[in-house]
């Protein structure tokens, strides 16, 4: 099926049985065990781990952060404009809180709707306190960038004599996939790109084992240096295409 029909499916179904009612300023009121979600169509079991979104002043309800992630890149990769506003149920208190405010544990040791892993919370001392071991924190941009769907994967190899390729250009609003490998090197080598410094350091192992980092390209410019750390020597750029906007991320 072609990607752009099959993205835009759940779209037309949004616009159909889906609404839970009108915006008249702030979250949507969301009636578990009767609405269902816009996305899986469950009905919506538990108000802590519920989520919405506005799209033309109409709310959409979902059963889960999961659930909504995967109809809001949908909706990206369809082109479509981002929803007016989202919000996410904080885990301890259900109260849906918006997308900026909101911090998110990803666990596979609490038990979640949809088994997607994703628990919401307005105060992030709350959301620290409930983390585990490897278990990660992130924002609402984090979130999109772990869980989100890939649009295009880079491979980059390092060799001794710089980084092949050495210019790389992306569009804004895509989520990217870097593999990083090296070949004949001697050393491991620490890279980082600058003005994208929250994919943190890139550790190419000599041994040619490969490295993977995701990135959400949210802030287009002409010339993003990828800086071999030791030395500080530019080996590439990264270029991304696209208008400058307000709601741009800093870094």
């Amino acid at each position: 099926m072609n990607l752009a029909v099959a993205a835009k499916l759940p779209v037309l179904f949004l616009s159909g049985l889906s609404v839970v009612s009108c915006d008249v300023g702030g979250p949507p009121e969301i009636v578990v065990g009767m609405d269902g979600c816009a996305s899986c169509g469950m009905v919506i079991p538990e108000s802590n781990q519920a989520a919405a979104f506005t799209i033309d002043r109409e709310h959409y309800a979902f059963c889960s952060s999961g659930c909504l992630l995967e109809e809001y890149e949908l909706r990206r990769q369809a082109g479509e404009l981002p929803p007016d506003d989202v919000y996410f149920a904080d885990y301890e208190s259900s109260a849906l809180i918006r997308e900026q405010e909101v911090t998110f544990v990803l666990t596979e040791r609490v038990s979640t709707v949809m088994n997607w892993g994703i628990l919401g919370f307005g105060d992030p001392v709350r959301a620290a306190a409930l983390r585990q071991g490897d278990e990660l924190l992130v924002d609402w941009l984090g979130l999109r960038t772990l869980r989100g769907k890939v649009d295009r994967t880079l491979e980059v190899v390092l060799t001794s004599a710089g980084l092949q390729p050495d210019l790389l250009e992306l569009e804004k609003g895509q989520l990217v996939e870097w593999v990083f490998r090296g070949s004949d090197l001697e050393v491991e080598v620490r890279l980082l790109l600058r003005g994208y410094e929250e994919m943190g350091q890139i550790v190419i192992p000599a041994t040619g084992e490969p490295v993977t980092r995701r990135m959400l390209a949210v802030r287009p410019g002409d010339g993003f240096p990828l800086v071999r750390l030791d030395t500080e020597e530019v080996l590439g750029q990264v270029r991304i295409r696209g208008a400058h906007t307000a709601d741009e991320v800093a870094p």
